[in-house]
């Protein structure tokens, strides 16, 4: 086992709605070789959560992303590519934002018990109703105002898909084969757009792959932080 002197520091960066439960699964099976950091910034505007981040980030660290989480993610690493040794995205996309699409950021103002409702019966398998109450449950936790800043952020994102080739850190992006989101086409593309990535499938996930598949995403983290830590030395 490492010591804590030698624990790898991983910044962990939830989904939209999502809190450190989403990785905790993941945490406890990596135990003392990795020195958690779970960070959430929900502002209006991803570059401002760069900076956030950035500031109370590790001076260099392995980064973990999933879905809202995953684009902020890819923000900080193009921001500080320097200080990012490996780099894991689940369920995000890329590309610039789709106009017209439902104002979720309003719902989650409006009414967000209903928006976490119709979430949950979305960001997980059909199947995984423990894992969609366990997503209600932190989306209660972190509320719609913070939810509606995050939705913004999402919403006026730029694009990254044309800056991916900057990013030449070990990477690994997972997908849920069921992600009803983000299709897996999207994370074909952008696994083919980084120098350095690889591609993999849960067969029976959907969108959040830390709380539906933990065992088998920790062992994959594992594998990558393993890659990552030639570049941290």
């Amino acid at each position: 086992m490492n010591t804590p002197s030698q624990a790898m520091p991983v910044v962990f960066i939830p989904a939209l709605l999502c809190d450190e439960q989403l990785y905790r699964d993941v945490i406890t099976a990596l135990g003392d070789a990795i020195e958690p950091h779970v960070l959430l910034s929900p502002k209006p505007r991803l570059e401002d959560s760069v900076a956030d981040i950035l500031s109370r980030a590790p001076a260099r660290f392995a980064l973990v992303g999933t879905s809202y989480g995953g684009n902020l993610a890819l923000e900080v690493a193009l921001a500080a590519p320097n200080r990012v040794t490996a780099l894991w995205l689940m369920g995000c996309n890329p590309a610039a934002p789709q106009k017209g699409g439902p104002d979720l950021a309003g719902g989650l103002e409006a009414t967000p018990d209903a928006v976490f409702d119709m979430l949950a019966g979305l960001v997980v398998h059909k199947d995984a109703a423990a894992q969609a109450a366990i997503f209600k449950a932190m989306a209660l936790r972190v509320g719609g105002p913070a939810g509606a800043a995050q939705a913004r952020a999402l919403g006026v994102r730029p694009e990254a898909a044309s800056r991916l080739g900057a990013l030449t850190m070990p990477a690994l992006v997972l997908w849920g084969e069921q992600d009803a989101l983000v299709p897996v086409a999207v994370g074909q593309a952008l696994a083919a757009a980084l120098p350095n990535a690889q591609f993999e499938v849960l067969p029976g996930c959907g969108h959040l792959p830390t709380l539906e598949k933990p065992a088998e995403s920790a062992a994959m983290l594992t594998k990558l932080l393993k890659m990552g830590q030639a570049r941290a030395t």
